[in-house]
């Protein structure tokens, strides 16, 4: 009900009460009921609940210290959220430092509620709804963008610190020739040419080749090493595995190491949602397949 099976947010409950929702969810809720906690094991695909909601639904976790907590953190940023904020509530110095220098994401906000403090409401950042998430999130900014992330400024730039040639130097320029004594001097010979490298033999790589592949389990002939999605990958071979696969219309970085580790394509739709992580890590290995859209 509060994720769609693309794996958003359902429109038709982002942002409204806790008893609107439970009441669409069936379930009874007290008129004072302020926020819904929702106990979950873990994160990602098989925990739909592990995403962004925009409502007063609220996962909720039990770690056995402040460390697993950490891990959780992360787990979460990585499934949906790379780069962009995250809140600790805590009066312990180091801890809330070892968030703040571990977490990827470039608003920790500390012992205030991070819808507020991630705008700047609480915390003093710049106002903004707009907020960049980074290289984490394949974004050129980690600011809260403001009208003057909009400004073109030109800049009338004066020298102020001189530029100064070797030949303008006191004791340089100054000096003078005068032909005596010129013929007497040998000007410096030329260096030696290095040796032109004669390169490998076609024969002789093959066999190194075959050496190293040896060295890692693959024997001559074999297709193990067609299996792989990456650069040496063999394109007739893993687009056709990857045929009858129905399209997906979500994908995550969890996902795509999944498929990595299978050795699998991963065939998408046309109009897929992949996070900026997955979509970095999948073209590096080659792994999506685009399929048509069919409207």
């Amino acid at each position: 009900m509060l994720v769609t099976p693309q794996r958003l947010p359902n429109p038709a409950l982002v942002g409204k009460s806790a008893v609107f929702i439970a009441e669409k969810c069936g379930i009874a809720a007290p008129a004072s009921t302020r926020v819904l906690l929702a106990p979950l094991e873990g994160v990602g695909r098989d925990y739909p609940l592990s995403i962004e909601k925009l409502c007063p639904v609220l996962s909720y976790y039990v770690v056995k210290d402040w460390r697993e907590g950490c891990e959780r953190c992360k787990q979460i940023l990585r499934y949906g959220g790379m780069g962009h904020t995250m809140a600790i509530h805590s009066q312990n110095e180091q801890v809330i430092l070892e968030f703040g220098l571990h977490k990827p994401a470039f608003r920790i906000c500390v012992n205030t509620p991070a819808t507020h403090g991630s705008v700047g409401l609480s915390t003093g950042l710049d106002p903004a709804m707009t907020l960049g998430c980074g290289g984490y999130g394949g974004n050129i900014t980690s600011d809260n963008i403001s009208p003057r992330h909009l400004l073109n400024i030109k800049r009338l730039a004066y020298e102020v610190s001189p530029v100064v040639s070797r030949w303008d130097r006191p004791g340089v320029g100054s000096q003078s020739v005068t032909p005596d004594g010129v013929g007497s001097r040998r000007l410096p010979s030329a260096p030696e040419r290095a040796p032109v490298p004669t390169g490998i033999s076609a024969e002789a790589l093959s066999r190194r080749i075959d050496e190293f592949l040896g060295t890692r389990g693959f024997k001559a002939g074999s297709e193990r090493g067609h299996t792989g999605v990456g650069a040496g990958s063999d394109p007739a071979v893993a687009p056709a595995r990857a045929a009858d696969q129905t399209p997906l219309t979500f994908v995550c970085e969890e996902d795509v190491r999944r498929a990595i580790q299978s050795g699998r394509k991963l065939v998408v739709s046309e109009r897929a949602i992949v996070t900026p992580a997955a979509r970095d890590l999948g073209e590096q290995h080659r792994i999506f397949s685009i399929a048509p859209w069919r409207g």
